[in-house]
């Protein structure tokens, strides 16, 4: 156990603390003393749609372009490597959501 000393110390430096410039410092402390997360804005919503939106008519772009390339593979045109890389781009672009330079 520590001594009476130790304790008095203690409760010396944390006084000192709390009535110096540290206390001053912090941020205030919420009613439930843990970190309220923001709710999402609705900006944030519409560039992430903005995004997906963005990501999948590229991908489905270039999966036209490369699947029109490809065409002499069995199975494989176009129009079904567009859907295919659009929905793909979609579901990435979805969970990574937007960059930062998108913001802009």
């Amino acid at each position: 156990m520590a001594n009476d000393d130790d304790i008095e110390r203690l409760l010396r430096e944390v006084e000192a603390l709390e009535s110096g410039g540290a206390a001053k410092a912090l941020p205030p402390a919420s009613a439930s003393g843990r970190d309220v997360a923001k709710a999402p804005d609705d900006a944030a919503g519409s560039s992430r749609k903005a995004w997906v939106a963005l990501a999948a008519a590229s991908g489905g772009v270039a999966g036209f372009v490369l699947g029109s390339m490809l065409f002499f593979l069995p199975w494989v045109n176009g129009p079904s490597t567009a859907i295919g890389a659009a929905l793909g781009a979609a579901i990435a672009a979805l969970i990574g959501g937007p960059p930062r330079w998108f913001d802009k």
